[in-house]
Order: C-alpha cells, then structure tokens, then sequence
C-alpha cells in the first residue's frame, strides 16, 4: 500500500507538526543528534502485510503501517511535557487518518492499533502510533488473471459426443459432432 497519502493526510490535518511529516527514508537517517527546533515530527513507516487465504487468486491483506511521533524534551527531564505533547500530536493524527478510507484504492478503513514508547532520552520522546488497513488482491491483480485476460473472449465451442454404451462407460464411437456458437447475433 503507498504511504505517500498518508503523509499529504497529515501534513494537512496536523498542524503541531508544522508539515513535519516525512517517510520511511527520512527516519532512517535520524539519530540522537536531531535538534530540538525540528520537533516536533512524525514519520509514516510501513511495518508489514499480513495476508489471509480466500482461494488461489483473491487474497485479502492486513496493511500494517506505524505513525512514529518524535517530540523535543528539553524542558523537563522527566519527560512528562513531551508526553503531553505526544498525546495532543496523537489527537491530531487520529482526527487526520483514523475511520479515513480509499475505496478507489482498494483500501479499507483505517483503524488504530497500539502505543509503544520506543526511546525517552534528553533529546527526544519517540513514540509509535501503529495502524491497520485492509486491502484485497484480486484476480484481475495476477498472473492468473493475466493468462485469463489472454485468452480472449469465449465465443464457440466444438465437441465430439461419445454416447455412454450398454456397459456404463464411453464406446469410443463418435455419435455426434456439435458445434455451439455463443456470439450473439446484432
């Protein structure tokens, strides 16, 4: 699933990020050093896909992605004003993607999932909003519905009948030759 809507989601529905809103790419290169005057920020990470069986060629997937929320801390050592500040961001990121859906994409509602603290140090609160989606891959979507595609349309059929003889199975004798035409006449 892209991640490119998200970050625009949220870059215009959060303004405490001020457009701090970066991808996988970005929070990568980030380490302890990140000044507090670029706090705070959030990057939109993807965390894995878990797909559920329905038959060979329709799956539907879990998406699972996380909002990671970085906050400065430097006013208190204790950390409790950037955790009141992650709480506010996380407000702001619920009301920008929680119950959002793309249909035209495929995609089905977002829903949230969980909290993690992932680092507290005196330069940061890093905090880890993970979220969920559901997308389906169809057949029109694989290799199979490629080859199907291929094929072309189903317009005839010729067949040769073997009448079942009087010991309960085909003679192999052709009986009968039969041509079926499916395309319908203009």
């Amino acid at each position: 699933m892209k991640l490119k809507p998200i970050i625009q989601e949220l870059r215009a529905h959060c303004p405490g990020f001020e457009g701090r809103v970066f991808g996988v790419g970005t929070f990568s290169r980030l380490d302890e050093s990140v000044a507090a005057e670029l706090l705070p920020a959030a990057f939109v990470i993807p965390v894995s896909e878990d797909p559920a069986v329905i038959n060979r060629y329709k799956q539907q997937v879990r998406f699972n992605f996380a909002v990671i929320l970085m906050v400065a801390n430097t006013e208190d050592e204790q950390g409790l004003t950037a955790w009141e500040k992650s709480v506010d961001l996380k407000k702001e990121v619920f009301q920008a993607i929680l119950g959002a859906d793309d249909i035209q994409a495929g995609r089905d509602w977002i829903q949230f999932e969980s909290l993690t603290v992932l680092d507290l140090n005196r330069a940061a609160l890093t905090v880890q909003l993970d979220f969920s989606c559901q997308y389906e891959i169809s057949d029109n979507e694989t290799r199979h519905g490629g080859d199907i595609d291929r094929l072309g349309r189903f317009l005839r059929m010729y067949t040769d009948v073997d009448v079942i003889g009087d010991k309960g199975r085909p003679d192999g004798q052709i009986e009968a030759k039969m041509h079926i035409n499916l395309e319908q006449e203009k």
